[in-house]
Order: structure tokens, then C-alpha cells, then sequence
């Protein structure tokens, strides 16, 4: 079941929360566990690095340090848990190495932006005082307090269909969801689990692999255009097609999803069988930038409303990733997330 703390956080009372904070302003309870950013006077006068890039990277280093943590739940299970191993090869037997893989990478990119901070006279941003939810007690699974939550999952599968059409969320289009995934775990709790049930936690986690992922990709297209200085730029613009390529290895994933039922009614389709619809991994061309425009064949939602850090953070609190969690955590993210979309590139 989602925690009462989650449920309290939806995107409304999410964005409430946030304009109450106001942009940039975070709580002093939790600036001390996160490190400070400089106030705007005290960066040298050569540096084109502005207070909105320390802002972005802030904001970016935590994410990734919540995906590292989301990855190496699954790692470790994929890895130490044999029946879920089994369960992920026969969606496609390179899964396991994608995860292992992914969650290097995202460890990378929180080890580099904290340790550009820290080269700017920045403090590192340090989540570890947040790592207090318990690890699943199944097969694999290290003894360890964790960051993130993936036993009660909602997740998001409209981009299935967003990535096949002509539609922009950026434009108000809207997309169904290909399979209704809510309250569900994606990986193991127990490992007193029947064959189906691990199959199905499984298949969940494939879909949830290109959720987080395609979100990512979102998220850096949105904020590059907020930063300045000519290394935030490159940061951004060399991390940010990384998350797309993770995003495109776990779709092609997808084309081998094959027909499964479920607990509540749930159903996976058979998309080994729809090769037309399953192969189709490569972004239609849809509207872009501005209705008179041809189409072209981009990543969305890019804007600060669907995409930024506040929708980013948005959308994982509601998809029960945070389940559990304290509230100086949920005011941690609300602080930094309304900071980053809040920078203004400086021209």
C-alpha cells in the first residue's frame, strides 16, 4: 500500500508546496544535510558560471543520486536473485547487463557534477541522511537503508504511445497508457513468490526501466536551455543524451514483452507479437516549437511545465518511488527542484 506521506504529495499539493517555499528558498533543517549553495557575490568575476547553473547541478546531482539508488536495488537483485534473473532473461537475456550497466553510468554522472560543484568552491550535494527505507527482504537484496522505494510502483507508460504519434505534451496532446501498472512492485519482496508473480514483477520493471529513463532525457533537454556558464552546457548537453541512450536499449527491451496476466486484472500485451507497433522505437516526427512548423522527430515533453525539475520530481513522488520517505525529504526536493527550474540563462 502507497504510505499516507506519499499520498500526501500529489502534484497538487506538490506545486503548492513549492510556491509556498518560492524559488530558490529552501528550509534550514534540511540545507545543512544538502550543503549550501554561494550567495551570487561570492563567485569570482571571471566565472561564467551563474547561481541558476550551481542550482541545476544541485538539483541534477540529487536525481542522480536517486537513480544510482533505484539502480542498484535492481542490480543487486538481477544479479544475487535467481529467479528474478530468470524472470528478466526471458524478456530479453542482455536486461541484466543494461541494469548493471545503467547503474554505473548514473553513479558516474552524480560523482561528476558533485565533483564539479565541489571545483567551483560548491559543496557536494549528500543524500545519505535520507537513506533510511529499508531493503526488500528477498533473495539478493543487500541489508541497507535505501532512498527510494520500488515495492508499490504506479508507473507511467503513456510515452509508449506518445514516442508512436504526432502528439506533444508540450502542445496539451494527451496519451493513454499502453498497461495500467499501479500499486505494483518491481522487484521481489519475498522470496516465497510463485513463478507468475516474479514474471509479472518483471515485466513491471521493464516498463519502469524506460519510464525512468525517458524521463531523465526530458529533464536534461528542459534545463539545458536554463544554464550559462560553458561548462554547466556541456555537462548538461554530453549527461543528457546518456539518459535517451539508456531509454532506447530498454525500449528495444520492450519489442520481447510477452502476453501476461496478472493480480487485479492486470494485462500485458503480447508485443513480440505486434512487430509494426513494438519495433517502432524511434520518435515520429510530432510538433515542435510551434504549430506552423513541419513535424520533426524529437525528444518531449522539453518544457518547464511537463518537463523541468518540478514535474520531474513531481512525477516520481507520484509514482510511489518515494513511498515511506520523511518530510524533510519531501521538502529537501521541493527546495531544489523549484531552485533549478527557477535559473534564467544570462545571454
Amino acid at each position: 500500500m502507497t504510505s499516507d506521506k506519499t499520498r500526501a504529495f500529489d502534484r497538487r499539493s506538490f506545486f503548492r508546496r513549492a510556491t509556498a517555499l518560492g524559488g530558490g528558498v529552501m528550509a534550514a533543517s534540511f540545507l545543512n544535510l544538502l550543503g549550501a549553495r554561494k550567495a551570487r557575490a561570492d563567485f569570482p568575476s571571471d566565472s561564467d558560471i551563474t547561481a541558476g547553473d550551481v542550482d541545476i547541478l544541485r538539483f541534477l546531482a540529487a536525481a542522480e543520486l536517486v537513480e544510482d539508488d533505484l539502480w542498484q536495488q535492481y542490480s543487486e537483485l538481477a544479479v544475487g536473485n535467481a529467479k528474478f534473473a530468470a524472470a528478466l532473461r526471458r524478456i530479453d537475456p542482455a536486461l541484466i547487463r543494461y541494469i548493471q550497466d545503467d547503474r554505473d553510468d548514473e553513479r558516474s554522472h552524480a560523482a561528476l557534477i558533485n565533483a564539479f560543484l565541489e571545483s567551483i568552491g560548491e559543496e557536494a550535494v549528500n543524500l545519505d541522511a535520507f537513506r533510511t527505507l529499508p531493503s526488500v527482504q528477498s533473495d539478493g537484496a543487500e541489508d541497507r537503508g535505501r532512498l527510494t522505494n520500488l515495492t508499490n510502483l504506479n508507473v507511467d507508460t503513456s510515452w509508449f504511445n506518445r514516442y508512436r504519434g504526432a502528439g506533444n505534451p508540450d502542445f496539451g496532446d494527451q496519451f493513454p497508457q499502453l498497461v495500467t501498472l499501479t500499486n505494483r512492485p518491481a522487484i521481489p519482496t519475498s522470496d516465497k513468490l510463485k513463478a507468475n508473480d516474479i514474471q509479472v514483477i518483471a515485466h513491471t520493471a521493464a516498463f519502469h526501466f524506460c519510464a525512468i529513463e525517458q524521463g531523465g532525457g526530458s529533464l536534461y533537454n528542459s534545463l539545458l536551455t536554463k544554464a550559462s556558464g560553458l561548462d554547466v552546457l556541456a555537462l548538461l548537453a554530453t549527461i543528457g543524451p546518456t539518459e535517451v541512450y539508456h531509454f532506447a536499449a530498454f525500449h528495444k527491451s520492450l519489442e520481447r514483452i510477452f502476453a501476461l496476466n496478472g493480480s487485479g486484472g492486470l494485462r500485458f500485451p503480447n508485443l513480440r507479437r505486434l512487430p509494426d507497433i513494438a519495433q517502432a522505437i524511434f520518435p515520429e516526427p510530432c510538433t515542435f516549437l510551434s504549430a506552423s512548423f513541419p513535424l520533426c522527430s524529437v525528444i518531449r515533453p522539453r518544457s518547464t511545465a511537463n518537463a523541468g525539475a518540478v514535474a520531474a520530481a513531481t512525477g516520481l513522488v507520484n509514482s510511489g518511488l518515494f513511498g515511506g520517505q520523511s518530510q524533510e525529504f519531501f521538502d529537501a526536493v521541493t527546495g531544489l527542484a523549484i531552485a533549478a527550474d527557477s535559473a534564467t540563462r544570462l545571454i
